[in-house]
């Protein structure tokens, strides 16, 4: 009976650690971040537009270029263009001089997004949202646009420096989105490049 015990104590300690262990993944404030995908979600032929009308688009698209990624910019794309393309990049960045220049008022920027993002759902477009504006468009309005898409967003890359990124990580929580959270804009081409190959 004694030759037992030790068994039985190990099988006590494993059970104790299973319990602790599947306790802890209850967290519900648990985000899926990685350093860049383990697998491709979005397609060429990609759109690339602004939520907020900030220039950080056009850098966006930029990129996209170096990395020989078949992309257009567009930054006052509709709903209705959608259908012309495979994956869809939303940049974030609200900019009060940028939608001046587009003559649209916030509130027709918000519908614009919330239609690219509805849009991008029915017809299951891979959205992509990014924001690398950090603290400098770390704003209200740029959250707000965020919201529209965050339900449709299939993967967030973004500066860690920015003070409200847990905002957006809660946001993403709930619909168990991946994340990447980067240093600077230069690291940006490593995940956005991994959603595409």
């Amino acid at each position: 009976m004694q030759k037992y015990i030790p068994i039985a104590i190990c099988f006590a300690i494993l059970l104790i650690l299973l319990i602790v262990n599947t306790s802890s993944y209850k967290n519900t404030d648990h985000v899926n971040a990685y350093p860049n995908l383990p697998a491709p979600i979005g397609k060429e032929k990609i759109l690339v537009t602004s939520a907020g009308q900030a220039i950080e688009g056009a850098i966006v698209q930029s990129i996209a270029e170096s990395l020989n990624l078949q992309a257009d910019y567009r930054p006052r794309a509709l709903a209705s263009d959608l259908y012309d393309y495979h994956s869809v990049v939303v940049v974030l960045g609200y900019s009060a001089n940028g939608l001046n220049y587009t003559h649209h008022t916030y509130e027709e920027e918000l519908n614009r997004i919330r239609g690219i993002a509805a849009e991008a759902k029915k017809t299951q477009l891979p959205l992509i949202a990014v924001h690398l504006s950090g603290n400098y468009r770390d704003d209200k309005k740029t959250f707000a646009l965020f919201q529209q898409l965050a339900d449709s967003t299939d993967y967030f890359i973004a500066l860690k420096s920015m003070n409200n990124i847990s905002d957006y990580q809660r946001e993403l929580a709930d619909f168990h989105t991946p994340v990447t959270l980067i240093s600077d804009r230069e690291s940006f081409k490593i995940p956005f490049n991994a959603a595409f190959r």
